[in-house]
């Protein structure tokens, strides 16, 4: 609802007070809000202004300001109302000016969305101009506590912490396969710390020959023989057994593992295959050629005949410190320079310690460093040359590019402190947010520059600077908060590198704001003063004059070449609907494509190798492990898991009877490798009592031979099942005793006696083969159907890996993908809509995103990626960089000229932030291209991430959202048409003279 102000017919003295009268009877309708009066020095000029429709007029941010602007011009010694009779009493930037109109905004219903969203982005925008001009005014005192405040907030690294650990990192610390992990940790602790070398043939052939198995001894001798810093041998670490140290992998077949047994038994090759064909070992200990020799040929009979690769382990016992010393001397004893290196004749050696993945993990960041440092100059340069007139030596801002830069640094270090402050771990992934952030960050120097430079330079530098953040700050403001809440709700997800990384990011970019907003607009005083001071200076100590050729030329355009082709690009867009439209269908069909290609299949693997350096003698490992054993460690081939029952009454029949039958089931599963379980109840009693024959009599209960289960999981060498199962008070004497044998000792480990009972029984067994995702996924819902099956008759057993935390992971990472997505995009609309008001900015601006977001899942498919917590890093982080490309465009829109047709707002839009868009998204790239050559695939995947992110970002928020603005942006006037009143005399000899200048007045 709008009224005009009445028509000033009359003169000089009275027109003032119309002018007032008409701006009262609109504060009766709604509140105004604001006031500007367009003036010039004639009434031609006022004129020329007026259909010009200048961009700065006197602004008044109340209409009660303009109310006691004019009521003390009016206060006169003659009782009349024109300006200019005492200026030394009253200054006013209209005195001696004529006034061609006067604009005031569009009057909506007190309670309106439009009017309340209008008024708290004028309260913000007000605030943010008054705080940026006290810092222009006081800027070494701003930048003083800048620096001060930066480093109180660093103060917070002395709380450092890091976490490495792929289970800390990359998985849901509460999810039931998590929780039950950690519950079997306290009964069934880690075999000791695993080493492991795996040797192959040098000439390809087979590992089981004379030459190659001497030579894989006096392997196994050489690292028994290394000795640490501290001087401990490998008999000092080792875990211990019996016999001495445990030398499982394909030494075992040949005794205790030493040269010594193998020149003993072993003569021919015909020896080495007919060890290696046993079912057992020398120890009694079931032996499953699966585990020690990969590339197997067996011949029809089923006996092995070769192997290509062996494995040969090292497992050590005690102080993790003490035991990570001597892993180090184990590594460099295979290489050289953190590469594989071969010294021995007959095989090749590739060695993985427990220590490997955290060591390459920190060297991956440390290859990279030249990386980063290019990156850090990339950014620096680009910016102290595009902040400026890059012509211009005076006007350039190189200086105050190259401090824009670290003031972005600075406040990554503040986030950084703050959040160490408050306990949060750091991770590798952490050291690639500032490049991210310096992105985001320059952007906002751009448009405050931008801002800064389109004001009338004859104004005071503080006022500008206020003006500017007025214009600017509630823009910048918006996609700050909008990139915080977007990063605080990333961080609500359950993967904790994701939850870390958020939580890094939105501290860092809250002082990235913060910085900008005050220590930013002092900068940009001081570089103001050291560009206007007369000869304009090259530094801001005002030490340096500048020469006559370091001078702007005077013909020198005000629009840069890049503005005037983004201002043309979009004219040309924008000039036919037909164009608009065309336009606008090739991004939906950009998206549809990229919706297609999601639709075929989205890989959700997560291959921690991807975080080690290319060039790594643990990815030589891991290589040779796929090749001749056919899985990794975390899945594949004898990936060990288990079925727990705890807290039942195992000396039972019936419990004994149904832990059989739970063991024969588990053995059943489509994914489980059905002749590698053990059911230990099956040979606790054998028929005729056999190794029980010590107990009496009435300690057996007899069973059917034929019952149900009872032959899974039979271990080699026993074929029939027992008649008998001990029972009663004499189980737990008939276990110990069962656990004493040679077939009973395989099975120690797998029953937890607590105080003169049996607490807890484990049934181990092995899964089959397994090559991605799905598979593994599949696995873990076979065994959490199989514990739900077994509640009933055994309350409280779950069926439990290490590597099912990992496969939770990839069945849930769709679902955390898209419930994080949504909640951007909720707190986007919410955001946006309280600042851009009307719905249909809104709506493009959602539609932006959604088809960003879009584009970049169709980019993961492209780059043959996988979604996984690293690729959701990357989508989260996308909001906060796709909403500072729409949201700054999207807002200019709404703050130009509603009378203006919607294609001229959108170029107007164009002209006032395409190119500080353009240089933040080129800035981002800068940031990120580094990356492409970084020797870890991890970081290679930002990049791949964030290329797609600036193009298709970019893209939107260049030329889809002002295009789309164009035809669809919303078409509600901010603002009344601006309507011509009486000129005002400028001089008290005018006011006497009976109004001379009304021949000057010429009203439409």
């Amino acid at each position: 609802m709008t009224k005009q102000p009445e028509q000033m017919d009359k003169m000089d003295t009275t027109c003032h007070a119309e002018a007032k009268k008409g701006l009262r009877e609109l504060r009766e309708v709604g509140p105004v809000t604001w006031v500007r009066v367009y003036a010039s020095n004639s009434s031609k000029e006022a004129g020329e202004q007026l259909a010009g429709r200048a961009h700065d007029p006197l602004a008044f941010e109340s209409y009660e300001a303009f109310d006691e602007h004019i009521s003390q011009g009016a206060m006169q010694q003659d009782g009349s109302t024109s300006y200019g009779s005492r200026p030394q009493k009253f200054s006013s930037p209209l005195v001696g000016k004529k006034i061609a109109a006067v604009e005031v905004p569009l009057l909506t219903l007190p309670f309106s969305a439009a009017g309340c969203t209008s008024r708290v982005e004028e309260v913000a925008a007000h605030g943010l101009g008054k705080v940026a001009k006290s810092c222009a005014r006081n800027p070494w005192k701003c930048i003083s506590l800048t620096v001060v405040g930066c480093l109180l907030c660093a103060v917070g690294v002395l709380r450092f912490s890091a976490a490495s650990e792929a289970r800390d990192l990359w998985v849901d610390q509460d999810s039931k396969a998590m929780k039950d992990m950690e519950w079997t940790e306290q009964y069934f602790a880690n075999a000791g710390r695993l080493n492991r070398v795996l040797v192959t043939a040098k000439d390809g052939g087979s590992i089981l020959r004379m030459e190659t198995m001497a030579e894989i001894f006096r392997l196994a001798d050489d690292v028994k023989a290394l000795t640490d810093e501290n001087g401990n041998a490998f008999a000092n670490v080792c875990l211990q057994v019996p016999s001495g140290c445990l030398n499982p992998g394909i030494r075992r077949y040949f005794g205790t593992g030493t040269s010594a047994d193998f020149n003993q038994t072993v003569q021919t090759q015909a020896d080495i295959l007919l060890a290696v064909n046993k079912a057992n070992f020398p120890d009694g200990a079931p032996a499953f050629a699966d585990d020690s020799m990969g590339g197997l040929v067996r011949d029809n009979s089923g006996s092995i005949t070769s192997a290509t690769a062996a494995r040969v382990d090292f497992i050590l016992s005690g102080d993790s410190e003490v035991l990570q010393a001597w892993e180090k001397a184990l590594i460099e004893h295979f290489t050289k320079d953190d590469l594989t290196e071969q010294s021995y004749q007959h095989v090749s050696a590739f060695v993985q310690a427990e220590r490997s993945s955290d060591d390459e993990l920190s060297r991956t960041v440390q290859a990279d460093i030249p990386l980063f440092a290019m990156a850090f100059v990339l950014m620096g340069s680009f910016c102290a040359v595009f902040l400026g007139k890059v012509t211009s030596w005076t006007q350039s801002r190189r200086l105050l590019g190259l401090v824009e830069f670290y003031l972005v640094i600075f406040g990554c270090i503040a986030g950084y402190g703050t959040c160490m402050l408050m306990g949060i771990p750091f991770t590798v992934l952490q050291q690639i947010l500032p490049f991210i952030l310096v992105g985001i960050g320059i952007d906002d120097a751009f448009v405050i520059s931008g801002a800064f430079d389109a004001l009338d330079p004859s104004e005071g530098i503080p006022e500008r600077i206020e003006k500017a953040m007025q214009r600017v700050g509630v823009s910048i403001t918006l996609t700050k908060v909008t990139s915080i809440a977007s990063f605080l709700l990333g961080a609500t997800g359950v993967f904790p590198s994701v939850k870390w990384f958020c939580a890094y990011a939105s501290c860092s970019c809250f002082y990235i704001w913060l910085l900008h907003c005050t220590t930013f607009c002092a900068i940009l005083a001081l570089d103001a003063r050291r560009a206007s001071a007369d000869p304009p200076r090259l530094d801001p100590c005002f030490c340096i004059g500048a020469r006559a050729s370091c001078m702007p030329g005077k013909g020198s355009e005000k629009a840069s070449p890049l503005e005037r082709m983004l201002v043309a690009m979009i004219r040309f867009l924008t000039s036919h609907p037909a164009i608009s439209l065309a336009t606008i269908l090739v991004f939906l069909l950009v998206a549809a494509l990229s919706a297609w290609q999601v639709s075929l299949g989205l890989s959700t693997d997560f291959d921690i190798m991807d975080l080690s350096p290319d060039q790594s003698y643990l990815r030589d490992f891991y290589n040779q492990e796929i090749q001749h054993f056919g899985g990794l460690s975390t899945g594949g081939l004898a990936l060990p898991t288990a079925f727990y029952a705890m807290d039942q009454d195992f000396q039972s029949l019936a419990v004994q009877r149904h832990l059989e039958e739970a063991g024969a089931a588990m053995m059943a599963l489509s994914n489980v490798n059905n002749i590698r379980g053990h059911t230990i109840f099956t040979l606790w009693a054998v028929q005729n009592k056999g190794v029980l024959a010590s107990l009496p009599h009435s300690a057996f209960t007899a069973v059917e031979t034929n019952r149900t289960g009872c032959e899974a999981g039979l271990p080699s060498g026993v074929s029939t099942c027992s008649s008998f199962l001990v029972t009663g008070s004499t189980f737990l004497p008939a276990l110990q005793e069962f656990f004493a044998t040679p077939t009973g000792r395989a099975f120690e480990d797998d029953v937890v006696i607590q105080n003169g009972q049996v607490k807890v029984v484990r049934l181990r067994a092995s899964h089959v083969d397994t090559t991605n995702s799905r598979e593994q996924v599949a696995v873990l819902e076979e065994a959490e159907a199989f514990t739900e099956q077994w509640q009933s008759a055994l309350p409280g057993s779950f069926m439990n890996a290490q590597a099912y935390i990992f496969f939770d992971q990839y069945r849930i990472i769709v679902e955390q993908m898209t419930v994080s997505i949504g909640l951007c995009l909720g707190a986007v609309l919410l955001i946006s809509a309280l600042v851009l008001a009307h719905p249909l900015s809104v709506l493009v601006v959602l539609l932006v995103l959604s088809l960003v977001f879009m584009d970049l899942m169709g980019n993961i498919v492209l780059w043959g990626l996988a979604l996984n917590s690293i690729s959701m890093i990357n989508l989260v982080m996308a909001v906060g960089l796709v909403v500072d490309y729409s949201m700054h465009m999207a807002h200019s829109f709404g703050l130009q000229d509603g009378t203006l047709p919607r294609p001229k707002r959108a170029e107007l839009a164009m002209k006032e932030m395409g190119q500080p868009i353009f240089l933040g998204v080129s800035t981002t790239f800068l940031a990120i291209l580094p990356l492409a050559f970084s020797s870890s695939q991890a970081f290679r995947v930002f990049f791949q991430m964030f290329f797609g992110i600036v193009i298709a970002g970019g893209s939107h928020g260049l030329i889809f959202l002002p295009v789309c603005m164009s035809m669809f942006g919303p078409s509600v006037k901010k603002v009344t048409s601006v309507k011509e009143i009486s000129n005002i005399s400028n001089t008290d000899e005018e006011a006497a003279a009976g109004k001379g200048a009304s021949d000057e007045a010429t009203p439409k």
